[in-house]
């Protein structure tokens, strides 16, 4: 799979600000308009633990990088913000590509990559939720609940 500017990989998320800075601003201009109180600091406040790395086991997060870019990225969570769920875990969460790779299967290298690392790190159940993209996840061979 390339990219207009190159071949894409799927790695460990670099932990730079600057490619925080740019995967928040797809996570703002996406979600906004579905959950308008989660804002610039609740996203940094996500991806904090993947940037402080603690020794935890969660988050794992993953980027597609092309030609040195952040183009896409995902996590895998210990739970998600949603009610009532504290009892499922982990999560797939944040799945996010950016705008001029979207369509381009960015996202199901993304998602292939969170779960085979979660199949290395002994994770066999894995969850997620979407408020957009039910049928994408559903072509790629999930079950709703």
């Amino acid at each position: 799979m390339t990219s207009p500017s190159g071949e894409v990989e799927v790695i460990e998320l670099p932990a730079d600000p600057s490619t925080i800075t740019r995967i928040v601003s797809w996570q703002i201009e996406h979600y906004i308009a579905e959950f308008p109180s989660f804002d610039h600091e609740d996203w940094l406040a996500f991806y904090a633990p993947w940037v402080e790395r603690k020794e935890a086991q969660l988050p794992i997060m993953l980027g597609a990088m092309s030609s040195g870019e952040i183009v896409g990225a995902v996590a895998i969570v210990d739970r998600d913000d949603l009610e009532d769920v504290d009892e499922y875990s982990p999560w797939i969460a944040a799945l996010i590509v950016g705008p001029e790779l979207r369509g381009q299967g960015t996202g199901s290298l993304l998602l292939s990559a969170a779960l085979e690392r979660c199949r290395r790190e002994g994770i066999d159940r894995v969850y997620l939720w979407t408020h957009d993209q039910s049928d994408w996840y559903l072509r790629t061979g999930w079950a709703e609940k």
